[in-house]
Order: C-alpha cells, then structure tokens, then sequence
C-alpha cells in the first residue's frame, strides 16, 4: 500500500471493523498477530492488505463482499504470518521515520550538527505524513502506545525543537511549533509548554519583541500558575534588560510556596534574579526553600506518605556530572528536568 491516500483509507476500514467488531474475524485475527509477536500497527496493516485485495477482487468480478472468503483469506494470511514469525517485521513508514531520526542523533553526538538538522527535517516529514493517516487527533502518549512504544516520539520532537532554536532556524522553528500544536491533543500534556515556548522566544529572536511578549501574557492569562510559561517569559524580560519585572513575575508564584518538584528550576531563577536587584535577604529565602527541598530528595523513601504528601516524588534524582553537561542530561539543579529545557536553556 504504497499509496498513501489509499493506505489511510484501508486503514480506516481495518479500524471500523475492529471498533464494530464486524466481521468477528477480524478482531479475533487482530488479536491473534498481536500474540504471535506482532505490534498494533503490524497487524493492522496486514489486515490492511487483505481488505485492499477483497475490494479490488470484488471490483474486478463485480461481486459483494464475502465474509466467508474474506475470513479464509485473513486465516491463511495470519498461519503464513506465525509460520514466518522470526522474519515478521512489516516495513512501515515509521521504520523510514525511525531511521532518519537515530542516524540524525549519531550526527549530532558528533557534533555534526548541520548533517544531523538535515536529517531530522527528513524525519518531520515522514512524520507529518504519518499523522496524516491518523483518523482522530490523539495525545503523543495515545499514539506512543499505539506503536507498543516502540518509538521515543515524545523525546525527538522536543529535541527537534531545540535543535531549530540552537540553528536559529527561528521561522522554521514557528512553523514546526505550530504545527506540533495542531497535530495532537494536549489535554493532559504539559509538553505543550515546550511548542508554545518555541514559538515565543523564535518571535523575540526575529526582532517581533512586542508579539512574544503578547504571546506569554495571553498564555499566562490563562495559566497564570505555568511554571515553563514563567520561566521561558522570565527568560526573554532578562534578555530585553526588564530583570525587575522578571523577578516580580517568578515571585509572585514562588513566595511563601513550597518547593517541590515541579517548580524548583522556578526557586532557582527566583533566587538568581533576587540577587540581581539587589533582594539578597529574599535570595537567600529562595535558597533555604531549595536546600530543603533538595533534602527531602535525599530523604525520599518509596512508601513514606509523609514526605509524598508534601513534596512531588522527584522525577529523577539530581546527576552532578564531573565533565561536560549534555542537553538531554538532568539538570544539576535538581528540577527533575533536561538540563537543556531547565538552567542549560539560556546557555
């Protein structure tokens, strides 16, 4: 099904038998190639076959549908896949994307930077032409299990994300931001913050100052508790030389609060601008919050509901690395967040 067109609407046929259980068939052949080693999308695309060869038999001989031969053909279809389980991988076009993206991240840990941008534009759009098949907007995390998490989706478009920033691709790195917004649900998905972020500091970074600024006090308007909203905003009031208004901003949601977790990196840069303007006794305030927050990561133990019910259990226990910080490692800071998506973002 090279067609891609064609392909989703195969696809769709597969789903709607699958979501009316109509014929039976072909929900008990799903199933059965799921356990015979098969992932969701594998089974579904070779279901996809049979259905496309059923239609242009039927086409062909001007005949109706034949549910009887329609579930000998998926029979044999599934015995000939469990005969050849150890061969069984359907080459898909999320293998195209798959491929793309680790070869684009060797370049990179080489320091090819512009080879490995190349390659990861080549994956975007694979990717985009994935999503077109898909037949309802889905969460990352909902279109990660679909692919048995194969596929680190969630960890390559955030990365392809800075990697545009890094490059100053600014309008490429709008475009693809917004794009990554209309694509999937976020709901649930606070990753959004990574996109709606992009977007903003690409803005500032083309001179459009005036509009990012707009673009983080409409977004706070709404959230006005969004920790990476604060901080990409705070970041940008530094750049433009507005470091009052940038701590007035991250105090206003840090003082008098408990440290946790998921607003330390905001304590951190509370209390580096704090010393900024000149606010040293409430620096220090900001550093005793995290000297105790830092404790209670030190003093974490699985099952002291105590400590669970006042802190977040942190994400990641905090890596001091002797040498050389990389993006994708944890922040030293202790947020719990990439180094490059916490104090390593302004770097």
């Amino acid at each position: 099904m090279s067609n891609l067109r064609l392909k989703k609407t195969i696809l769709e046929v597969v789903d709607n038998q699958l979501e009316a259980n109509n014929p039976p068939c072909t929900k008990e052949v799903y199933e059965k190639l799921q356990e015979a080693g098969y992932s969701k999308a594998e089974a579904k695309d070779k279901i996809g076959s049979i259905v496309l060869i059923e239609i242009y038999d039927n086409l062909k001989e001007g005949k109706n549908f034949d549910e009887k031969k329609y579930q000998k053909s998926l029979e044999e279809m599934l015995q000939q896949s469990i005969d050849f389980e150890d061969n069984h991988h359907v080459e898909t076009e999320w293998d195209t994307w798959d491929q793309y993206v680790m070869d684009g991240y060797d370049c990179f840990d080489e320091d090819k930077r512009e080879e490995g941008l190349d390659l990861w534009n080549k994956a975007w759009d694979v990717f985009q032409s994935i999503m077109e098949q898909q037949s309802e907007k889905v969460s990352i995390y909902q279109l990660m299990e679909e692919q048995d998490y194969m596929y680190a989706i969630d960890g390559w478009t955030q990365d392809y994300e800075m990697e545009l920033g890094n490059a100053k691709k600014s309008e490429e790195r709008i475009t693809y931001c917004k794009k990554m917004l209309e694509l999937f649900d976020w709901a649930d998905d606070d990753n959004e913050s990574c996109f709606r972020c992009g977007i903003a500091d690409s803005l500032f970074d083309l001179g459009n100052k005036e509009e990012a600024f707009a673009s983080y006090e409409s977004w706070l308007e709404n959230e006005p508790r969004n920790c990476n909203g604060i901080s990409g905003y705070c970041l940008l009031l530094q750049k433009n030389g507005n470091t009052q208004k940038a701590y007035e901003l991250v105090r206003k949601v840090t003082w008098g609060v408990s440290c946790n977790a998921d607003n330390s990196f905001l304590f951190m840069r509370a209390k580096q601008l704090a010393e900024q303007v000149g606010k040293h006794e409430e620096g220090k305030w900001f550093q005793e919050q995290l000297d105790k927050f830092e404790e209670s990561i030190h003093n974490w133990e699985m099952g002291d509901d105590d400590i669970f019910d006042e802190f977040t259990a942190p994400k990641q226990i905090p890596v001091v690395k002797a040498e050389k910080i990389y993006p994708n490692d944890p922040c030293p800071c202790g947020s719990g967040k990439k180094y490059k998506k916490c104090c390593g973002k302004n770097k």
